[in-house]
């Protein structure tokens, strides 16, 4: 009897042992995340391997395996000696220097070339059939236009007639230009984020605001597309180049209210952007 006893009381430790559930931390991106584990225990530990995994920050940490948001990172240092701001056709715009460079913080919105000769003003319905330079405001908005500036063809933006849309001194950005501002981003370690670095704190849609680290104060000023229409206030920022392609299409940036990054691509010529100066 005794031995049945025991017998009955060793195969009770096996069947209630071997099928128990091993217990731990079951979530995959904790600290403490126990691969054998089938039942959560509620030890989870989610900071004690937190902090910044961008091996591009100032204080990345190479045992970090769960991003806290804390990356920092050198803005690098601007050697540009650039004046804090400069009037041309009446209105004042204010310079900042990024890197090498000293760039309008504003969009453009003279109604003349560096000479004083006129640019026309067209609707954006009209752009289409245009083959001169030209320049339209966004739905024709007053207060869109105070914002924003004026919206230019890649005619306008490409042309050397009259001194070009900029002052004395001052030219639309070629695309050796717009490259050598991403290179100054990109050892920066801004590489993945210079969308967002170069976007305004305010007024873009959908919670799309930036950080605007180098007070380049990005805007969403739409385009007026070859249809005829305007397009994506405050959704998009489109800005020229002064570099056409060999098709004819003229080279741009775009900024973007769902992205951190800033794209390139090329636009039909009779296509409405806006346009930032760059001093010689």
């Amino acid at each position: 009897m005794k031995h049945l006893f025991l017998a009955l009381t060793l195969f009770s430790a096996v069947v209630l042992f071997g099928c128990r559930k091993e217990e731990g931390c079951t979530y995959q991106t904790a600290c403490n995340f126990n691969s054998d584990a089938v039942v959560d225990d509620g030890s989870c530990d989610f900071t004690s391997c937190a902090g910044c995994t961008d091996s591009d920050a100032l204080n990345f940490d190479p045992l970090a395996t769960l991003d806290d948001g804390s990356c920092a990172y050198d803005p690098a240092a601007t050697t540009a000696d650039c004046v804090s701001s400069l009037n041309f056709d009446n209105y004042d715009y204010p310079v900042v220097a990024i890197g090498g460079q000293c760039w309008f913080a504003a969009n453009l919105r003279s109604t003349v070339y560096r000479d004083g000769t006129e640019i026309p003003e067209e609707q954006a319905a009209n752009f289409p059939n245009l083959d001169t330079p030209s320049l339209t405001s966004y739905n024709t908005s007053s207060s869109t236009f105070n914002a924003q500036g004026y919206l230019y063809n890649g005619i306008a933006a490409t042309t050397t007639q009259h001194g070009g849309l900029c002052p004395a001194g001052w030219h639309v950005p070629t695309e050796l230009d717009w490259m050598e501002l991403e290179s100054y981003l990109v050892i920066a370690g801004q590489g993945k984020r210079m969308g967002e670095v170069l976007k305004a704190e305010s007024g873009w849609a959908q919670s799309g605001n930036g950080t605007d680290t180098y007070g380049f104060n990005g805007s969403g000023g739409g385009h007026a597309w070859p249809d005829g229409g305007t397009y994506s206030l405050n959704y998009f920022g489109t800005y020229w180049s002064s570099t056409s392609t060999s098709s004819g299409d003229v080279m741009q940036r775009t900024l973007g209210s769902g992205s951190n990054q800033l794209t390139r691509q090329s636009y039909w010529d009779v296509t409405g952007c806006s346009v930032r100066c760059i001093e010689d």
